[in-house]
């Protein structure tokens, strides 16, 4: 079980920011997704803002690791808990973007069912992450992720199937391929904070 000292509460105040802000921006991703193009560059500008934010969480994270002797677990986890946690905010970014420049939004198959994938993902993170001292409640949250994950390889697999199956033209078709990449390996990146949490715990029982 993971103890937590007066110093080592940055991390968890950190990782609790960035769970949350994973939270907000796979929502806003899937309200992008749900409504018409005129909104497309307002939830992307805000998904963006969140971006830059857990990018300057992760910074924080790591001067904090830099100055600290004595950390609540692993060096090596902390980093990678923290990176993971960015890279699925990325991802979403990624996909806002894209779905911005190549303005394609609610026309690509199944983008909002996978962005609903990528939110509960991040629901089960920031409650995993909040529950850290509690071996149990993150093991079952991993599993959780990890069936999701496997639910957006069926979306993703579905929306390839109906984008090739839909007779778009061939430039729709390669964007909306892009981004319906990107919000898979977002699961995926949803996944890979699983296995982090999971190897924390399991080293710290």
């Amino acid at each position: 079980m993971l103890s937590i000292r007066k110093k080592g509460r940055l991390f968890f105040e950190t990782f609790d920011g960035m769970a949350s802000s994973a939270v907000e921006a796979a929502r806003l991703l899937g309200e992008l997704f749900r409504n018409g193009p005129d909104g497309h560059a307002g939830y992307a500008g805000q998904i963006k803002t969140i971006e830059h934010h857990c990018d300057e969480l992760v910074h924080t994270l790591i001067r904090t690791l830099n100055q600290t002797f004595i950390t609540p677990f692993d060096r090596e986890d902390i980093h990678d808990l923290g990176s993971s946690m960015d890279d699925i905010v990325d991802r979403i970014d990624a996909a806002a973007s894209h779905s911005l420049l190549y303005k394609v939004g609610g026309d690509v198959p199944d983008a909002a069912a996978l962005a609903g994938v990528i939110l509960k993902q991040a629901e089960e993170v920031r409650q995993a992450v909040e529950n850290l001292r509690d071996s149990d409640k993150v093991l079952d949250r991993c599993r959780r992720i990890n069936a999701l994950e496997k639910e957006g390889d069926r979306l993703y697999r579905n929306a390839m199937v109906r984008l090739f199956e839909s007779g778009r033209d061939a430039i729709f078709v390669i964007k909306a391929k892009e981004i319906i990449e990107t919000l898979e390996a977002a699961t995926d990146a949803g996944d890979h904070i699983a296995i982090v949490l999971e190897r924390i715990v399991l080293k710290n029982q």
